[in-house]
């Protein structure tokens, strides 16, 4: 091989070297070890009542989170969807609760996470470095149909 053929040869190892590492960046890497507990998550398709209420799945994702901890819950990815994660208190129990409109867009995002339909990704912060903890088993439970309004 002459010096012309060695050097194409390297600088397509090097781009090849390059584009692995950049694949790979890009790809979440699920924490075998998060710094709290996850409880019995649920999820229940939801119909309103009214048009305008719209329909979609709501799910429950029960955190053992700690008020003066320096954990911030940041999205939660389900079912092709990723959405903002809200925290909130329900019977002095810390819950991961979030709503997906049946018509919101698929999310990229999902697309190198792998999951099953019973499971879910939580994002969150911790120490100024986003990681990701994966949520199984998630038990689906029956639809709930909310009633419209009365007709006068």
């Amino acid at each position: 091989m002459d010096n012309m053929g060695l050097m194409k040869y390297l600088y397509s190892c090097f781009i090849l070297f390059c584009l692995c590492l950049t694949s790979c960046t890009s790809q979440k890497k699920l924490q075998t070890e998060i710094p709290f507990d996850i409880g019995k998550a649920t999820c229940q398709q939801y119909v309103g009542g009214r048009e305008e209420s719209g329909s979609g799945t709501e799910l429950k994702i029960p955190v053992s989170l700690l008020d003066n901890s320096d954990i911030e819950v940041s999205e939660v990815y389900f079912r092709g969807k990723q959405v903002k994660a809200l925290v909130h208190t329900v019977e002095n129990k810390k819950v991961i609760v979030v709503r997906i409109p049946k018509d919101s867009p698929e999310s990229a995002e999902t697309l190198d996470l792998s999951l099953n339909s019973d499971e879910a990704v939580i994002s969150y912060l911790e120490n100024g470095e986003i990681r990701y903890a994966k949520v199984k088993d998630i038990k689906q439970k029956q639809p709930l149909i909310y009633k419209g309004a009365p007709k006068n």
